[in-house]
This record gives C-alpha cells, sequence and structure tokens, in this order.
C-alpha cells in the first residue's frame, strides 16, 4: 500500500473515533438503535459503515474500475480491521458487503445462508434483519423518518404500499391507525418477511393484506376491475432497474414512473389521497411538471430534504415527493 493509501487510512480511523462518539451519543439520545455512522466521508476511503444492536454492515462503495486494481481487497481487509478495532468487536459482529456489478434482480440475490436473523426496535416497533445474507438487511435506514410522518398521516385511512419490500411502511401505516393496508412486492421472500414484521407487531387481521405480484401486472389486471379498490394514501419506493423474468417486462423509475403515477392518480386513488413517491435513483428528473399537476388538481411538493435523517451525510440518497390535492383557498 503507497503512504499515500496509509494516510488516508490514518485518517479515516481517526474520522470513525470521532464519528463513534457522536452518533453514540445521538443515538442514545434519540433511542435509535439502528443507524448510518460513516458515508464516504473521506474521498479515498469509500464505504458505508451502518450500526445495529448486534452488529456493523460495512459496505464498499469504490468504483469498479478501482476494485478491479490490485491490491484493492487488502485495503478493503484493512478498513475492515479499522472498523472491528475501533468498535473493539469480533470478525463475527462485522458483516462485509463487497460492491459488485447492479443486475436488475440483485436485490433479491442472497449472498450467503447463514441466518443471522434478529429483531431490532425502531419507534417501539420491532423489524425483523439480516446482517449477512441479503444486500440488504430489511431495514432502510434513510427511510426512518419517511416512516414517522407516514405514521402521522395514516390514521383511519386505507394505504396502498407498492414494491412494498419488508413492509415496513405498512407496519408503521398501521400502527398509525390506518384502517388497511395492502402491500405488493415481486419477491416471495420479502412477502413472507413482510407478513412477519406485521405479525410480530400485533397485525394479524385480514384488513392488512399481502400480495405478491408483479405490481405494474397487478394494476393493469386492477384497472379493469369496475369494483377495484380506491386508496386514500399510496407509498411507492420502485427499484431503480429491475429485468427480473418474474415481470412482463423490464422496470426503468426514470422511463417509466410518470405513466405510473398517472394511473395510480387516476384509477387508484381516492377523493383528497395522496400519492408518496421515493427513488434511490440519483439522477432522477420528475417528468410530470408543475403546471400539469395544477391542470388535474394536485400539487407535487419535494419533501427530500427534510426528510434524509441527520446521520445521512448523502443528500442524494433518496428523493420523496408528496403528491397531493391542492390547496384550496
Amino acid at each position: 500500500m503507497t503512504e499515500r493509501g496509509f494516510g488516508a487510512l490514518t485518517m479515516f480511523e481517526n474520522r470513525l473515533r470521532k464519528l463513534k462518539k457522536e452518533r453514540e451519543k445521538w443515538a442514545k439520545r434519540e433511542s435509535i438503535t439502528c443507524y448510518r455512522i460513516y458515508s464516504e466521508d473521506i474521498p479515498q476511503v469509500s464505504c458505508i459503515l451502518d450500526r445495529y444492536p448486534n452488529g456493523l454492515v460495512l459496505y464498499d462503495k469504490s468504483s469498479l474500475r478501482f476494485q478491479a486494481e490490485e491490491g484493492h481487497d487488502e485495503r478493503f481487509d484493512r478498513i475492515a480491521s479499522i472498523v472491528r478495532d475501533v468498535f473493539q468487536i469480533s470478525e463475527e459482529q462485522l458483516f462485509l458487503k463487497r460492491r459488485k456489478k447492479q443486475k436488475g434482480t440483485d436485490q433479491y440475490d442472497k449472498l450467503a445462508i447463514e441466518g443471522n436473523f434478529e429483531w431490532v426496535k425502531e419507534a417501539d416497533l420491532e423489524f425483523r434483519i439480516n446482517l449477512s445474507d441479503y444486500l440488504d438487511t430489511g431495514l432502510f435506514l434513510d427511510h426512518r423518518i419517511t416512516r414517522d410522518w407516514l405514521s402521522k398521516t395514516s390514521k383511519g385511512k386505507s394505504v396502498l404500499n407498492l414494491f412494498s419490500y419488508t413492509g415496513a411502511f405498512s407496519v408503521y401505516a398501521a400502527s398509525g391507525g390506518a384502517t388497511k393496508t395492502k402491500s405488493i412486492d415481486l419477491s416471495k421472500t420479502y412477502c413472507d418477511w413482510a407478513l412477519q414484521n406485521l405479525e410480530q407487531n400485533g397485525f394479524k387481521s385480514a384488513n392488512h393484506q399481502i400480495i405478491n405480484a408483479d405490481i405494474l401486472q397487478w394494476m393493469e389486471e386492477e384497472t379493469k376491475n369496475p369494483n377495484r379498490e380506491r386508496y386514500d394514501l399510496i407509498f411507492l419506493d420502485p427499484p431503480t432497474f429491475s429485468n427480473s423474468k418474474k415481470m412482463r417486462e423490464e422496470w426503468d423509475v426514470q422511463t417509466k414512473h410518470r405513466n405510473l403515477l398517472l394511473l395510480l392518480l387516476t384509477k387508484f386513488l381516492s377523493d383528497g389521497g395522496e400519492i408518496w413517491f421515493s427513488t434511490n435513483f440519483r439522477k432522477f428528473k420528475m417528468e410530470v411538471d408543475e403546471e400539469e399537476w395544477k391542470q388535474r388538481g394536485f400539487q407535487c411538493i419535494n419533501r427530500t430534504k427534510e426528510s434524509i435523517p441527520v446521520d445521512f451525510r448523502d443528500e442524494k440518497i433518496h428523493q420523496l415527493f408528496c403528491i397531493r390535492p391542492e390547496a384550496t383557498s
């Protein structure tokens, strides 16, 4: 490793020790047990570190080109060693996620079969996570604030959760007093996971339905149903891209979001209802302009900035839009 490389790692260690103290103090004060500690703070040390009650997850975020260079794996192992030393944890308590070229179905692929499932608490609710077996753990920490907002907005409402992943938003909606929730996802694994999350928090009634389906196909079929349900609150956080064989057509959030949002608006949203749309595509641009929303009687409010938690320094971790009826004077 070069002298410059060692210098960056020394900076990383010093930064990590400082962040550890700051984050632990903040997390204790806010009663938060799952949070981000480090997020590419030092450009030469391109990784992300998340903390959970029983372990830490270290993601290698270096470019594919840099990853292919000689000595990269040795350097990442050195970064991992620094993390273990700073937090005084064993190898078994640090889970490493190495970057690879993403494909459309990667979010559903297993990385290991270790079965490291555990329950963690967030806002007095419990969620099942897995630190080793998947690229993601089962709980997107950057949406902690959004989940809280959803809970406070859900009372007395019917909620449709599309691309529902492990159902965390449905759990929050149910805890906030939603009359019913419907969660739809392509992955049976994640649908089963969502069911466990709902049941663990006491939401076992038929009012909290989970559907394993291709969302676009499900919507197409539902539009033909004259007796289809309409929903007071629709939340969707779709993948950036997917070409899963389970889907009838390829999904790309930039090219497909406009038609999807307008279809939800006209065919699935109740009078006075709201759509909450989130994406983690860093270059995303909303293709329905302000004038078109206005013509349809709606306004689109960008709530991205206020929805990103303080432990996330990456302002592009997600974008969040709330589409609601235009305020009348």
